[in-house]
């Protein structure tokens, strides 16, 4: 498998539009985040009571530990680019015929998909890192707080994200295989359709149960933002280790369909 990463390295070492996305991750994360943090400031600093009361309920807490639950909300909108780079380095596959002659070369067509898989998962632990390195700088920034576990749980909830936000993203470009069409398509459900599809079903069953179903929301419920928990709450109880399980689920789901789809389609 390290000779296959190797290979998957040298795909995208000289690759720009890999270092560009990136890039523009970890650059919107420090920007967005010093946006909010200004704003933040500024409320409790201005001496009006309702915009301290407002800036508190929409901004967050930028002391430890509420600083990690807040990057953590902030920055999952920014897993769009993650998910664009792995969108365009398998459609390349199949643009450019590489994936044809990996496998002529003699790499197993399981572990030539395992490997994207996994390159899936270290995109998502890179952005936990970048993640995480921001709330320290935040946190230290806002002043004293105080450690506990929930900031281990927020980090991990953001890995799960992560996870499913990008391995989704690996499994449209091996059903599209065309990059326009699977970004198109990528950004569109995630932004409307995931959230639509799960308030029309919670509302027909009046429930929470869409929430637990569709794949993104499900995963962004781990985190959830004032404005969604507060939706979600007026449907019903949210069980977050429910949450979690049926996340871990879709991540089981989306190594699994891959391998499977590659192993039996004509290349």
């Amino acid at each position: 498998m390290g000779h296959l990463l190797y290979i998957e390295w040298l795909k995208i070492k000289n690759y720009r539009t890999f270092w560009i996305l990136f890039t523009l991750f970890a650059i919107s994360m420090f920007g967005i985040c010093s946006l909010w943090w200004y704003f933040d400031v500024y409320t409790k600093e201005s001496g009006d009571m309702a915009m301290q009361t407002a800036g508190s309920f929409i901004f967050g807490s930028f002391r430890f530990p509420g600083v990690f639950n807040t990057l953590t909300q902030i920055s999952s909108w920014l897993l769009y680019f993650p998910g664009f780079i792995i969108i365009f380095l398998t459609t390349n596959e199949y643009t450019y015929r590489t994936h044809r002659q990996n496998i002529i070369d003699g790499i197993d067509r399981k572990d030539f998909i395992k490997a994207k898989i996994l390159l899936a998962f270290i995109l998502a632990f890179l952005c936990t890192i970048i993640v995480s390195i921001c709330a320290v700088i935040f946190g230290l920034m806002s002043g004293s707080g105080y450690y506990t576990h929930d900031i281990l749980i927020s980090v991990f909830y953001f890995f799960i994200q992560s996870c499913i936000y990008i391995l989704f993203a690996l499994f449209l470009a091996l059903l599209v295989r065309r990059s326009a069409l699977a970004i198109g398509i990528y950004f569109i459900y995630g932004i409307l359709l995931d959230y639509l599809i799960a308030m029309a079903i919670s509302k027909y069953t009046n429930s929470t149960i869409g929430f637990y179903l569709m794949p993104l929301q499900v995963s962004d419920q781990l985190l959830p933002n004032k404005i969604s928990s507060k939706v979600v709450e007026m449907l019903g109880d949210f069980k977050t280790n429910i949450a979690l399980i049926i996340s871990l689920a879709w991540i089981v789901f989306y190594c699994i369909f891959p391998v499977k789809k590659f192993q039996k389609e004509d290349l």
